[in-house]
């Protein structure tokens, strides 16, 4: 356990992110983002990846990063963009990485918290992962919990969000479930297929303890190789910090 005075969240924006902050969060997520689903070591990305993937547009991004100490030890990286049918921006979150030391803490819903920044003012938030407890931390800062899951603001807005964005790895992606196609395979309800073939054993353990607790079924569907959770929720700003 730290000391609660040692653990700061801060937010820089995409254009002031220095490169030792990029190198610093390379590292984490090469450290602690997850295995490949063959016999190969922990997925990799690098600061030039990172900065392309995740701050290409430095104008409309934010950077959140949780120190405890002088060490990293949790980031967010995520991008704003004009969403007309809502008629605001969304945060859309390109990344998010934590130490497997400090999971499970309320530190990625801390961080996000600080999004998306106070030059900003979005009507939703979204972002494509494989792990449940990201999903769980997105619906907290939204203020939309697991009885009140709006499936159907998924499904009204996941395609058009798709054709609107100028995020490059969700350009022309696939979307894959029930409330996104007329015919989904059995048990998949809100996804997009992005061939990322990383392990599941980690997001599948998280994900049958969460159903155990709650005694219920996962809302967004059964995790299958190559896909990653689509998930989206419209921010409640009468309960809602920002």
């Amino acid at each position: 356990m730290y000391p609660p005075t040692s653990i700061v969240f801060f937010i820089v924006p995409g254009a002031l992110v220095t490169d030792a902050q990029l190198k610093a969060c390379a590292s984490l997520f090469s450290s602690n983002y997850g295995v490949w689903s063959s016999p190969v070591p922990r997925v990799k990305m690098g600061a030039a990846r990172l900065r392309d993937q995740c701050l290409s547009d430095p104008t409309h991004s934010m950077l959140a990063l949780c120190t405890i100490g002088k060490a990293l030890y949790h980031n967010q990286a995520s991008r704003s963009f004009t969403y007309y049918n809502l008629r605001s921006d969304i945060c859309w979150i390109t990344q998010l990485v934590g130490s497997r030391d400090y999971r499970e803490r309320g530190i990625a819903t801390s961080l996000l918290q600080l999004l998306p920044g106070p030059d900003f003012k979005c009507g939703a938030f979204g972002l494509a992962t494989s792990h449940p407890a990201a999903c769980l931390a997105l619906f907290k800062r939204t203020c939309t919990f697991r009885t009140s899951l709006d499936l159907d603001f998924i499904k009204t807005h996941a395609q058009k969000i798709i054709n609107t964005t100028n995020i490059s790895y969700l350009k022309d992606v696939q979307l894959r479930g029930s409330l996104l196609q007329d015919a989904a395979e059995a048990g998949v309800v809100s996804f997009v297929f992005t061939a990322f073939y990383v392990d599941y054993e980690e997001p599948l353990q998280a994900l049958k303890s969460w159903e155990d607790r709650q005694d219920m079924t996962w809302p967004l569907g059964v995790l299958t190789k190559g896909h990653e959770f689509f998930c989206i929720a419209p921010l409640d700003t009468s309960r809602s910090r920002n």
